[in-house]
């Protein structure tokens, strides 16, 4: 293959993937909250809103995010930071990055209205939530 070729294949490739970044970052952006929450295969979800009461997620167009809950259905807390999204080791990943701490999720599944992340946890555990968008009053 000569030089030509291959740097048109190679710019191609490029911006197919360069646009999946951006569509995933669109289809990211905005409100979500739990809907099934698993540690290590199990579903735990009561065991997570016990803790996490009204749990929700904005990721917002600029790459910050917010978290808002209820610690322990009591204290209300919200957490602030940056998101990105990268293929890595082929596979989708979002990272959240605090003042406290580094999330790497793999995406599951992705779609308007739909959100699976999963990752692991440390000591051979992992959890995975299932997110959907908000509903409407």
């Amino acid at each position: 293959m000569n030089k030509k070729k291959f740097f048109s294949i190679s710019l191609i490739a490029l911006l197919l993937f360069s646009g999946c970044i951006v569509l995933y970052g669109k289809l990211i952006e905005g409100k979500w909250q739990v809907d099934t929450y698993y540690r290590n295969d199990e579903e735990q979800t009561e065991q997570f809103f016990l803790a996490f009461g009204d749990y929700e997620i904005t990721f917002h167009s600029d790459g910050e995010f917010t978290e808002t809950y209820l610690a322990l259905n009591i204290v209300p807390i919200t957490n602030t930071g940056t998101w990105e999204i990268k293929y890595n080791a082929q596979k989708w990943q979002l990272t959240l990055v605090d003042e406290s701490q580094t999330r790497i999720y793999d995406i599951e599944k992705l779609t308007s209205k739909e959100l699976q992340l999963m990752r692991d946890i440390g000591e051979g555990e992992n959890e995975e939530f299932i997110m959907e968008r908000p509903s409407v009053p």
